[in-house]
C-alpha cells in the first residue's frame, strides 16, 4: 500500500516544497517501488518523485496562498492588457477572434475560460490529455471553426537531458504533433493562430510545427493564465494590426523566456467608424 495516492496534494523536499503539485498518477520503477507523477497547481509542469521526496503540505496554507496569488496574476494581466480596465464589447460594431482552448487540465480550463469570459469573449474549451489532444484536434477544428487555438496542459524538461531533443521532454511531442494536425486544418498563419505548449516546453520544435506562439524559449516555468493571455490578446486586436512577441513577453507572466512567437495578425474586426479601443 502506497503512503500516498492520487489526487493528494504535495511538494517535493529536495526543492524546498516550493512547488504544490497534485498527483495525478503513480507508476513503479524496475524494483517495483512507486514512483509518483506530479502536475502542478499554478505552474504547467510535469514531474515526477519517489515517496521519501515527497511531503504533505498544511492544505490551508496552500490554497490560500494558490487564491491569493492567482487573484495577483488575474490582475497584473488584466492590467497590462487593459490599462483603462476591462470593457464590454461593443458588438456588433467590434466581432472579437474565436477562441478553441484545449487543455489538459480541468482547474486550469477553467480559470483560462472564466479569464475569457471576463472580457465578453465567448471561448470553446475542451478538456484532453496531452496524448490525446493530437487525436481530437482536427475534428473540433472543424467543429467550432476558431480563429485562434490554445493547446496546453503540463510538461518538463528532464534533467540534464538535450533540450534538442524531443525524447527529453514529457509531452512535447504531443504539442508538436497538435501543431501539425492544425495546420493541415488550416495552413495561414493569418487565418488560425495557434499557441502551443507549456513548462519548459520544446519551444524550436513546436514553432517549428507551425505556431504562432509558444512556450518556452527560455525553458522555463510558465503560469496556467499564459496561454490565455496571448489568446486573449489575439482575439481583441484589431484585424488590421499585429501582435508582436515584445508585446506578448509584456503583457504575460512568465515574460520573454517563458513565451516566445512571430508577428501575428489580430483577430478583432472592428466597422468602420467604430472607435478602437484594443
Amino acid at each position: 500500500m502506497y503512503t500516498f495516492k492520487v489526487g493528494d496534494i504535495v511538494a517535493r523536499k529536495s526543492y524546498g516544497g516550493d512547488i504544490p503539485f497534485v498527483i495525478s498518477s503513480i507508476t513503479q520503477d524496475e524494483n517495483g517501488k512507486p514512483v509518483y507523477i506530479l502536475k502542478g497547481l499554478v505552474y504547467r509542469i510535469e514531474a515526477d518523485a519517489r515517496e521519501d521526496d515527497l511531503v504533505r503540505p498544511n492544505l490551508k496554507y496552500v490554497y490560500m496562498n494558490m487564491q491569493r496569488y492567482m487573484n495577483e496574476v488575474t490582475r497584473y494581466a488584466s492590467t497590462r492588457l487593459y490599462p483603462r480596465g476591462r470593457y464590454a464589447l461593443a458588438r456588433p460594431r467590434y466581432k472579437p477572434g474565436k477562441i478553441l482552448h484545449i487543455d489538459s487540465s480541468s482547474d486550469f480550463l477553467e480559470r483560462c475560460l472564466r479569464f475569457y469570459r471576463d472580457s465578453g469573449l465567448k471561448p470553446v474549451g475542451e478538456l484532453a490529455s496531452e496524448s490525446r489532444q493530437p487525436e481530437i484536434v482536427r475534428r473540433l477544428l472543424e467543429k467550432h471553426k476558431p480563429d485562434i487555438l490554445v493547446v496546453t496542459g503540463h510538461d518538463s524538461i528532464k534533467k540534464n537531458s538535450d533540450k534538442y531533443n524531443i525524447n527529453s521532454y514529457s509531452n512535447s511531442k504531443y504539442f508538436v504533433q497538435s501543431v501539425r494536425e492544425a495546420r493541415k486544418y488550416q495552413m495561414s498563419y493569418d487565418k488560425l493562430c495557434i499557441f502551443a505548449g507549456a513548462c519548459q516546453s520544446y519551444y524550436e520544435a513546436i514553432m517549428s510545427a507551425g505556431a504562432n506562439f509558444a512556450s518556452s524559449p527560455g525553458r522555463i516555468l510558465i503560469n496556467a493564465l499564459d496561454p490565455a493571455i496571448v489568446a486573449e490578446k489575439i482575439a481583441l486586436t484589431d484585424s488590421r494590426m499585429v501582435v508582436t512577441p515584445q508585446e506578448i513577453a509584456k503583457i504575460s507572466i512568465s515574460g520573454s523566456k517563458g513565451i516566445g512567437g512571430i508577428n501575428t495578425k489580430g483577430q478583432m474586426i472592428v466597422e468602420d467608424g467604430a472607435n478602437k479601443t484594443v
